[in-house]
């Protein structure tokens, strides 16, 4: 099995494809590593300013190429795409907002404060409750639709990403 990782952020890039397996422990020491990267003054002036390194989905292709592509033409608000998804439940209104911050917003992976507040930002479709609900909602999610990559930070599977992308074309 043939390992791939592509990690982007700022200016520093990483790329590896081999038949090494990798580690999620790996994956994370890696990360720190490249976090180090911008306390180097010349890449921390980068021109972008970064809270957090954004990488791709670890031990998988990237879903459609180097970046996310906007489908249909314009960005859609995040009640476009729930609208389109029919979401009514915390889960459906969870994966909207995944879809808009990795389809339309261009991230490569999403925390979960990024997740809810964009969640809120569905206010066609979002409830209270979901707030109070988000570690249940995740917990389904984690390994069926979402990646969870280090602990609050996650991404759309390959195939819900490539579904998605499909539905709302």
């Amino acid at each position: 099995m043939t390992a791939k990782v592509r990690i982007k952020a700022g200016p520093v890039e990483f790329e590896y494809e081999g038949e090494t397996e990798l580690a999620v422990a790996d994956i994370k020491d890696l990360f720190s590593h490249i976090e180090t990267l911008f306390k180097v003054p010349v890449l921390a002036e980068g021109g972008e300013s970064h809270a957090a390194p954004q990488a791709p989905t670890p031990l998988l292709p990237a879903p459609s190429g180097d970046t996310p592509t906007v489908v249909g033409g314009p960005k859609l608000h995040v009640n476009s795409v729930a609208q389109k998804l029919k979401a009514k439940t915390g889960s459906e209104v969870a994966v909207a907002a995944a879809a808009t911050l990795q389809i339309y917003d261009g991230k490569q992976t999403f925390s979960r404060t990024e997740l809810l507040d964009t969640m809120k930002k569905a206010t066609m479709h979002y409830s209270a409750n979901m707030s109070g609900n988000l570690t249940k909602i995740l917990g389904s999610l984690v390994g069926s639709k979402f990646n969870q990559i280090s602990d609050g930070v996650y991404s759309l599977t390959s195939d819900d990403y490539q579904k998605l992308v499909a539905q709302l074309a």
